[in-house]
């Protein structure tokens, strides 16, 4: 029985409070990864409120990206870095084993990728000193994708960054990944697993679409067997459908 599986929180996102609550404990969902938004009050009381009422063996933190914009102008970052620093914060307070970031947003036109890695350092500096683990995410689909998988690849070893890397991403800006695991395999702590139409980024059954997903996992299986995976399924995905996935994954 594989252990390293979390679910995402995704899932739950049109749930009251206490229906999220009722089925993580209804179905024994030991691992769970929560996003973090500090300024949705509600999204952080539902996080709240289900961290104080169920006993977890594993959590980890999505950082905030509704509500936060790494690839902003200087005169606005120190607003939206304490958004980040909140759930840093959040995150350390809650033991969690890492927090995801995302390394573009809205990708306006003004930004270069020089600023923005200079906003991933800062925020990677931060993490190190509070003892936080942030995995770094491949993000952005078609037009809002600021780095090439080369260039992502180049980001993540010149750096020594750690990485996320999401599989309904990579399908959709058709990226090799058997070559970025490769490249990247040493760097890998964990992916988001789910699956789409090759176009947009729809967050369905990893089992689904024009990805072979039992043998996409197999291969991460097989060359980064450490990796944890989480389930990031959008909120219109039946539950008894993550349900039925996340025994066939935990069995493979």
């Amino acid at each position: 029985m594989r252990k390293n599986i979390f679910v995402s929180d995704l899932i739950f996102f049109n749930d009251t409070k206490e229906v999220a609550l009722k089925f993580i404990k209804d179905n024994n969902l030991k691992n769970i990864e929560f996003f973090l938004e500090p300024k949705d009050l509600i999204q952080m009381e539902k996080v709240n409120f289900i961290l104080k009422n169920n006993k977890f063996k594993k959590i980890s933190f999505h950082g905030p990206y509704r509500y936060f914009n790494i690839d902003c102008e200087e005169n606005q970052w120190n607003n939206f870095k304490l958004f980040f620093v909140e759930s840093l914060i959040f995150a350390k307070k809650s033991r969690g084993e890492f927090i995801v970031l995302h390394t573009n947003e809205t990708l306006t036109k003004n930004t270069s990728k020089e600023i923005i890695e200079k906003h991933i350092d800062e925020l990677i500096l931060l993490g190190k000193e509070l003892g936080i683990k942030i995995l770094i995410e491949n993000v952005g689909v078609g037009g809002n994708m600021l780095y090439s998988q080369k260039e992502f690849e180049h980001l993540v070893l010149s750096k020594n960054f750690e990485v996320l890397i999401d599989i309904g991403h990579l399908l959709a800006n058709k990226w090799n990944f058997e070559e970025l695991l490769k490249n990247l395999k040493d760097s890998i702590v964990a992916y988001h697993i789910h699956s789409n139409d090759g176009e947009r980024d729809s967050h369905e059954t990893i089992f689904k679409n024009q990805l072979n997903g039992e043998q996409i996992l197999k291969y991460i299986f097989k060359e980064t067997p450490r990796a944890k995976l989480v389930l990031e399924y959008s909120p219109i995905t039946e539950k008894r459908i993550l349900l039925e996935d996340l025994k066939k994954i935990e069995e493979m």
